[in-house]
């Protein structure tokens, strides 16, 4: 028989060589995971050329990974060979994992422009700020911004993109450009919103990179507004009811 002091003794000591194995076997489990990570992240970074190792990550469903490319998120598994484009619902919480993630993504696109790229109405230490699409002869964005002023004082900063429905060389697009050129492009935007003639001029100017953009966010329509968040949401919304959307959404996270 053993006495208790000696069974005490063994007990200690094989729980301490099981936790010693176990954080050996935690180890390797991660190197091993590490390794497969970076294989992974190579596979599909050949895939995808010019898209970032920290633009790989793993999904919330073992086996799939996400990528971020550009504004979009897609999911590819381990192995490389299979591409899903969709969302990802959590059954449990009926939460949509995919929605922030998209969010967070086209928030970057837009940053991406910079502002120097950007016509802008609002002071820089606004609460809120909303990114639009607008095309000069839509009418819905002739009402917007007829609203400035509203907006504006209810603490919301509008920042311009150009997004001509009729494409290319159109009469909006042309008006864009020109708009862009003026020497005042804020009232150059004002004078052409309100139907006047803005003087034609051509210089360097991103008219197409801000309707690419548009593209690939799935832009339909315009007005089109991009949150803070990265959220869209389609169409005109008078500046009351936008900032009530925008606080309420604020206290929400």
């Amino acid at each position: 028989m053993y006495s208790s002091k000696i069974v005490k003794g063994m007990w200690l000591g094989a729980l301490a060589g099981a936790t010693l194995f176990a954080g050996l076997m935690s180890g390797a489990a991660l190197a091993e995971e590490a390794e497969r990570m970076a294989q992974v992240k190579e596979r599909i970074e050949g895939l995808f050329p010019g898209t970032p190792a920290d633009k790989i990550n793993p999904s919330p469903v073992e086996g799939i990974f996400e990528v971020m490319i550009g504004p979009k998120v897609v999911y590819v598994s381990g192995d490389g060979r299979f591409l899903l484009r969709g969302d990802i619902i959590d059954l449990e919480t009926q939460k949509n994992l995919t929605e922030p993630r998209q969010n967070e993504a086209q928030a970057a696109a837009v940053a991406a422009v910079g502002e120097d790229n950007m016509i802008i109405f609002g002071d820089k230490g606004a609460k809120h700020e909303i990114t639009v699409f607008t095309d000069i002869d839509c009418g819905y964005c002739r009402k917007l911004h007829d609203e400035m002023e509203a907006y504006n004082e209810e603490g919301i900063r509008v920042r311009y993109l150009f997004f001509p429905r009729a494409g290319i060389n159109s009469d909006s697009y042309n008006k864009a450009v020109s708009v862009w050129c003026a020497d005042d492009r804020n009232k150059a935007m004002t004078m052409a919103k309100s139907g006047q003639e803005v003087e034609s001029k051509r210089c360097e100017n991103p008219v197409q990179e801000h309707m690419a953009l548009g593209q690939v966010l799935s832009v339909r329509g315009t007005p089109a507004l991009v949150l803070e968040d990265g959220r869209m949401l389609p169409g005109y919304v008078p500046a009351k009811r936008l900032v009530n959307y925008l606080e309420d959404n604020s206290a929400d996270k």
